[in-house]
């Protein structure tokens, strides 16, 4: 499966970061300013499922096949840490806050397998896709691309991504 391996973060004008990223097996890494951005995947069938969301999203709705996302800070210390389950059919079941134990659950879905939470997300997609090109979730809309990587977040102002090159990751 194919990552980014330089996204670029900007308003359209200026550019906020710009991460390098880095695979290792399962093992997908995005740093920036020293911090990093640490997703590990389950499997790579499970992973395709799946999108590439922007390196310092936690939001759990998109990724299929993430085992845990960590933020990793300049000083070396954890600053986010979540985990995920999935039932069978590889749909979100829980998301683990493994820093305050808090934990979100999901249990309905669309008809590819991304949770609805009681209507919270909408998702679009393109004719014969089971992946999307578009989450709405309440006041942020989020975009991507036919790989399935992120190009653009509103939320009341525009924020895109450009990735460039690849990276593999691999069981």
């Amino acid at each position: 499966m194919t990552v980014p391996k330089t996204v670029r973060k900007h308003d359209g004008v200026s550019t906020i970061s710009t991460y390098q990223c880095s695979a290792s097996g399962l093992v997908y890494t995005c740093s920036a300013s020293g911090v990093s951005y640490v997703r590990t995947y389950l499997s790579v069938n499970s992973a395709k499922l799946g999108l590439i969301d922007p390196p310092e999203s936690s939001m759990p709705i998109s990724q299929r096949g993430l085992g845990s996302y960590k933020l990793i800070t300049p000083a070396g210390t954890v600053g986010q840490h979540y985990t995920y389950t999935y039932d069978s059919s590889q749909r979100l079941v829980s998301r683990k806050n493994e820093m305050s134990s808090g934990v979100s659950t999901f249990n309905d879905y669309d008809a590819n397998g991304f949770p609805e939470n009681g209507g919270a997300y909408s998702y679009n997609y393109a004719t014969g896709s089971a992946r999307p090109i578009g989450i709405a979730d309440g006041g942020t809309v989020t975009e991507y691309n036919s790989k399935g990587w992120v190009t653009k977040e509103d939320s009341g102002s525009d924020t895109f991504y450009e990735s460039t090159g690849t990276l593999e990751i691999c069981d």
